[in-house]
């Protein structure tokens, strides 16, 4: 082989290697200065909308230097799953497959959580990283006890199975003997799938995470928390418009959740949408002040007339500031100093949020009643969904009695 025929290859390797399928992501010779992951639950009626959200992620990402600011995307496609990475290929910006993972475990299971996040975190350690979590949200709880379908063409009758009542996050469709079943993994166990003190933010692209219950169990996984009380519109987060505020130099997580409130208003009619930014550092002041409430008594309030923000029948997710307000009313031996206490934790924690004038069902939201979260209206009886209750930091730390077993 002659010299020419021989720097002719070695240009061609060249211009290959600068972004291609690979099983580790390839760093070329500039300084990661930040990380994104996108884990997305794709493999349900939001495939679509996923798809136009890659295309505003691209449009985003023409703003920065993608081998500087890196974002990386799990999805489902056709092929399995994969961990997929932004990059430049020939002038062309487009995600480029880093990791493919076995298409029998679910995108719920929460060691293919743990594994996806910690293969993103181990590619660019000690880098500043955000955590998106894309699919549907349904808070702590899930209000249908039934919701399974035969499928497939021998089909000839529906199939309705048992299926636990609690679950947070994921809405994927998994099959099994030509039986779908729309499953989701449950906040303890997605908690425990997120490592402590990696991410400076994590933000929920789903419906009804805004939750007092979620964000405590999610304390220690994040700086900054996003996420909204109510549900959101198919199409999720504007990603051209909020992604500039959220990878760069100049972050600004207010200035983000803003964005996808002012992309929202007047878009629909009615145009409902919540957002709230929380600062995970004062969630603790938060929780001492409710605790201080909930020890005067063991009276519920009426949930007559107050804010909720599910239309899920049977489940309420009700006002947790409004909430808190009317337990030490009813119970009448909290101290108006313990409900000031509470109103100043809560503007310390949620330093920015905001909400439509009216909801997903045409209903007016009441500004003054708006605290950014809901609560869960704890009936403390023996129920499946008082049971797990049990289970979560927030009853543990608030609700729990001292001296009474868990």
């Amino acid at each position: 082989m002659n010299l020419f025929k021989r720097y002719f290859i070695l240009f061609f390797i060249v211009l290959l290697v600068g972004c291609r399928h690979q099983e580790e992501p390839f760093n070329g010779n500039k300084e990661v200065r930040q990380m994104t992951l996108i884990y997305a639950v794709n493999n349900n009626n939001l495939s679509y909308d996923l798809k136009v959200n890659e295309d505003q992620m691209l449009k985003a990402m023409e703003n920065v230097d993608p081998e500087e600011y890196k974002l990386l995307l799990y999805k489902y496609t056709s092929d399995g799953y994969g961990l997929y990475e932004v990059c430049n290929v020939n002038g062309r910006l487009q995600f480029v497959l880093l990791k493919s993972y076995e298409k029998s475990i679910p995108a719920v299971s929460a060691d293919r959580i743990s594994n996806v996040i910690n293969d993103a975190l181990g590619a660019y350690p000690g880098v500043p990283s955000n955590l998106f979590f894309w699919g549907h949200g349904l808070g702590w709880i899930n209000p249908y006890k039934y919701s399974s379908t035969v499928i497939g063409k021998n089909a000839s009758s529906e199939s309705v199975e048992h299926l636990p009542e609690v679950y947070a996050f994921g809405g994927e469709y998994v099959e099994e003997d030509n039986v779908r079943n729309t499953v989701y993994i449950d906040l303890d166990q997605l908690a425990d799938a997120i490592p402590d003190g990696k991410f400076d933010m994590i933000w929920f692209d789903c419906c009804y995470m805004s939750c007092i219950e979620v964000a405590y169990q999610l304390r220690n996984k994040c700086n900054t928390y996003v996420a909204y009380p109510t549900e959101i519109m198919g199409e999720g987060l504007p990603y051209n418009l909020v992604f500039p505020h959220i990878i760069g130099d100049n972050v600004d997580r207010v200035e983000a959740a803003k964005a996808l409130y002012g992309y929202y208003t007047g878009k629909y009619s009615p145009d409902p949408v919540t957002v709230v930014v929380m600062d995970m550092e004062s969630i603790d002041g938060v929780a001492e002040a409710a605790k201080r409430i909930i020890a005067s008594g063991n009276i519920l309030p009426s949930i007559a007339g107050m804010q909720n923000y599910s239309r899920m029948k049977g489940v309420g997710y009700y006002d947790f500031g409004q909430y808190m307000r009317k337990y030490a009313d009813v119970n009448g031996k909290s101290s108006d100093a313990d409900v000031e206490q509470l109103n100043l934790a809560l503007k310390k924690f949620v330093i920015y949020s905001d909400a439509s004038e009216l909801d997903f069902r045409g209903y007016p939201i009441d500004k003054s009643n708006f605290s950014g979260l809901s609560v869960h209206n704890f009936a403390n009886v023996n129920s499946a969904m008082d049971d797990y209750y049990r289970k979560l930091d927030w009853y543990k730390y608030v609700w729990q009695k001292p001296g009474v077993a868990e």
